[in-house]
């Protein structure tokens, strides 16, 4: 009985660990409010994902105030020639991958860039911010090695959560991309 008993808390004590492990990047992860961005959420040093920049003039100085040496631009849109001229006029890198929920093209050259540590710490965002999360879980597992449930994690605590109708689409396109590439 108390060698059970023994195992059951030895196993239970695994299962907390790993647990804990896997929430904690998301326990770092701060929601900011940044002015002229539309959700901001520092990931770690490296990253922080958030939606639309509503102010180029407000956004980019802050942006480069906090150290980002690169824009990513998921959505695309009218404004974003304007926005790479302002972001490239202060001195940051710019890439516009334009992600759609049925086109997954985007996604090779995003990891490049996001890969590459030259361009680090990088700001990457979208309308809402959900693609950018879902963007980074992509990165996490395809290239650092994450698991999908790690990575998920990450991603609901950085800008995928369920608040408006497109979170569920970018979920859906992060999971058939994983299962497209035997994930």
């Amino acid at each position: 009985m108390k060698q059970t008993t023994r195992a059951r808390a030895a196993v239970i004590a695994f299962l907390l660990c790993g647990a804990m492990a896997a929430t904690g990047s998301a326990q770092s992860i701060q929601r900011l409010t940044v002015p002229g961005i539309n959700n901001f959420w520092h990931v770690d040093d490296t990253v922080s994902t958030g939606g639309t920049i509503t102010s180029r003039e407000m956004a980019v100085p802050e942006l480069k105030r906090r150290g980002i040496r690169t824009v990513i631009n998921l959505a695309g849109g009218p404004e974003a020639e304007a926005e790479r001229a302002a972001v490239e006029q202060a001195g940051l890198k710019y890439f516009l991958f334009a992600i759609t929920p049925t086109d997954t093209t985007p996604i090779e050259p995003f990891l490049k860039a996001a890969n590459d540590r030259a361009n680090y710490p990088l700001f990457i965002h979208s309308g809402a911010g959900h693609r950018a999360a879902m963007a980074w879980m992509i990165k996490r597992v395809m290239v650092d090695g994450w698991t999908i449930e790690k990575a998920g994690i990450e991603a609901a605590s950085d800008g995928l959560v369920l608040d408006n109708d497109m979170a569920p689409v970018w979920w859906k396109f992060a999971r058939d991309y994983f299962n497209a590439h035997g994930k």
